[in-house]
């Protein structure tokens, strides 16, 4: 098993590797190894401990302005930490979307089961909203089912099924606002509202390409919509495990100790080696307070990363998206939100931009002391997964409709084992 060295001031070596050596008996694993395993966890969160109280002890301090004119440095805002103001959400009319996918794979053919629902909310009160679904009344009814007889591997399945989803999404989402030309004034989606990977973009795959080609294409069409028609639109992250913005800070911190005398305190560790333990998530959950985000971050950084190859990004992929964490209730984790601003704009912008943002998201996803997630977005995750009983009635249906043909289907190895 791996175990850290003693090391630095620290006492940690992130860098150790496993043993040659691999296995032991069980007695060995649940005594020594969970053990030895529990004292390095805890010496870990000690450090943690340390690092986020000296941070947050001056974090009040920190300016950014003289650092973001460098290259590189993706941090677009003054302050580490900015409270927020919500606002009244009374008479707000926002929207949400999400879908979901089952694969199916057996000999011969592979079965993409997709759904996607976008969910309306107007709310006459605060709490009190009037609820409705597109593209029908229930907002259960609007399904796709694909199918592969390529003979592809697991990944590309997997892949398609993917880009498909998200097809499908902001597709739905493109056709409620062509039919329904009332103004919105937020509209979420489910995840980042970036689509990535980008360097799909260059794929030998040309079948991926052009699916991943018509997805950019409508996620363009979404981004003039939402701007022509002053719509904001952001993406709403469960989880990730991106450590975009702690690294930020990480290369901005020995300017602030030379420059502006502060966090000195970190020089009394090797604090570099315990950042590298935080996900933005793990940091921003301990240093944040309830009502208060992060600053904004350019979050693009795989574009930024294929320009660097001197590879074409096609005209109707934007540039300027970018990024925060929120943490608005006290057991959970921030969120991250993502947002998308013309290429045209000014730092108080994107900060004027991030505080609306903000002062939204906050009412909306501050019900639940556990569980931070604006309320249109839950609402559409249920409204679109996948029940198993839906499952079993379209593909025992299309078995049927096999065997009266003589055909049955031949699942993989895996899953008919004997044993």
């Amino acid at each position: 098993m791996t175990s850290f060295s003693i090391t630095g001031k620290t006492g940690l070596d992130s860098t150790k590797i496993p043993e040659n050596s691999i296995g032991a008996t069980k007695e060995k694993c649940l005594t020594e190894d969970l053990a030895k395993i529990a004292e390095e966890f805890s010496n870990i969160e000690k450090f943690k401990h340390k690092i986020v109280q000296i941070i947050r002890k001056e974090a009040s301090l920190v300016d950014f302005l003289d650092y973001i004119k460098y290259f590189g440095i993706r941090i677009k805002e003054a302050g580490l930490v900015n409270s927020v103001i919500p606002t009244n959400i009374r008479g707000l009319k926002i929207a949400a979307v999400d879908g979901s996918l089952v694969t199916k794979k057996f000999q011969g053919i592979d079965l993409i089961f997709l759904k996607a629902i976008v969910v309306k909310y107007f709310f006459k009160e605060q709490y009190s909203a009037e609820i409705s679904y597109y593209p029908d009344l229930s907002g259960y009814n609007n399904y796709s089912i694909q199918s592969n007889y390529l003979n592809i591997n697991e990944e590309g399945i997997d892949l398609t099924a993917s880009l498909e989803q998200k097809f499908m999404e902001i597709n739905q989402l493109n056709k409620m606002l062509k039919e329904d030309d009332s103004f919105y004034d937020l509209i979420v989606l489910d995840g980042s509202i970036l689509v990535t990977p980008i360097n799909l973009l260059f794929s030998k795959n040309y079948k991926i390409n052009q699916r991943y080609n018509r997805v950019l294409k409508e996620y363009r069409s979404l981004y003039e919509t939402c701007e022509n028609r002053g719509i904001t639109l952001v993406g709403s992250i469960k989880d990730t495990r991106t450590a975009a913005l702690a690294n930020s800070f990480i290369e901005i911190i020995p300017m602030l100790i030379n420059n502006k005398n502060l966090f000195k305190e970190l020089l009394n560790y090797d604090y570099r080696e315990i950042m590298a333990y935080f996900s933005d998530f793990d940091l921003f959950s301990r240093l944040l307070k309830v009502g208060e985000r992060t600053c904004t971050f350019r979050c693009n950084i795989e574009i930024d990363k294929v320009r660097d190859t001197s590879k074409k990004i096609p005209q109707y992929f934007p540039e300027s998206f970018y990024s925060f964490y929120l943490k608005s209730v006290r057991f959970d984790n921030p969120l991250r939100i993502e947002f998308y601003i013309g290429n045209n704009h000014s730092l108080k912008e994107i900060s004027k931009k991030a505080d609306l943002i903000a002062s939204i998201i906050y009412p909306l996803s501050n019900l639940n002391n556990k569980y931070a997630l604006p309320i249109p977005q839950i609402e559409a995750h249920k409204r679109s997964v996948f029940q198993q009983q839906e499952i079993n009635f379209i593909f025992n249906s299309l078995k049927a409709l096999l065997i009266r043909k003589g055909i049955s289907l031949f699942d993989k190895r895996r899953n008919r084992r004997p044993f």
